[in-house]
């Protein structure tokens, strides 16, 4: 294929042009699915921000039916920490310094449901093999939290083993309710309840505000848009050749 333009002629080769158009458009299209990712985080970050400004819901007047309507709302719930059984998420890192998230059971009042609640951090101490300090608190209490899924938090390197520290403190390098129900023998609901910085009877709660994520996305999508267009560039440059060279 020869393209005559003034005094130069485009004249690639087929192979190198397969190859050209196939990368190119390889590139076009990850640019477009980083774009939709942004878009795909934009729409559950303004979920997520809209689902913080509702009612809190009080556990103890709602039956949850449809964990969907409760999914990122604020609740409350009266109820008792079942203390018998503490759960240490490993790995956990506050102000530099190494700890865990506390969970405990949480039975909510005339109901049959019980919460992991995230308490909070507590640093790991100097002896990794002790428990750290925990509070126990006896009798019913009200707490507010967020009502959300499973942590992605932690580092599962291996099995999830779970260590006895002592009586009733299990540490787990990942929260898998179904394997800490196993574990305790307790048959906890299968979502959490972080709670709130506000609320009592909790730990150090510095939680990070959600970040949607989306200008990591748009980013790489530019990536793929500047590898496409220089893809382009080098392609005719390499393939643009004055007249004269071309008829030698």
């Amino acid at each position: 294929m020869k393209i005559n333009i003034g005094n130069l002629v485009f004249c690639p080769r087929l192979i190198t042009t397969i190859f050209a158009v196939i990368f190119f458009l390889l590139f076009i299209y990850l640019g477009f699915w980083q774009l939709d990712r942004a878009e795909q985080k934009r729409e559950f970050q303004s979920f997520y921000n809209e689902r913080l400004q509702e009612e809190i819901i009080n556990l103890n007047n709602n039956l949850i039916s449809n964990t969907s309507d409760f999914l990122w709302r604020r609740v409350s719930a009266t109820g008792i920490f079942l203390e018998e059984q503490q759960i240490l998420l490993d790995n956990q890192v506050n102000a530099g310094q190494a700890g865990y998230y506390v969970y405990t059971p949480f039975k909510i009042k005339n109901s049959s449901d019980i919460f992991l609640i995230n308490r909070g951090w507590v640093p790991v101490g100097k002896d990794r093999n002790k428990s750290p300090k925990l509070i126990f608190t006896e009798g019913e209490v009200t707490i507010e939290g967020v009502f959300k899924k499973e942590p992605r938090t932690g580092v599962l390197l291996m099995e999830n083993k779970a260590e006895k520290l002592e009586d009733g403190i299990t540490r787990f390098q990942k929260i898998v309710i179904s394997e800490i129900s196993d574990k305790t023998k307790i048959n906890l609901f299968p979502y959490v309840i972080r709670l709130l910085p506000e609320s009592k009877y909790g730990y150090i709660r510095n939680w990070k505000l959600r970040n949607s994520g989306e200008n990591v996305h748009i980013g790489y999508a530019y990536q793929w848009f500047a590898f496409a267009t220089t893809l382009f560039i080098i392609y005719f440059v390499l393939n643009i050749k004055r007249q004269g060279y071309v008829n030698e």
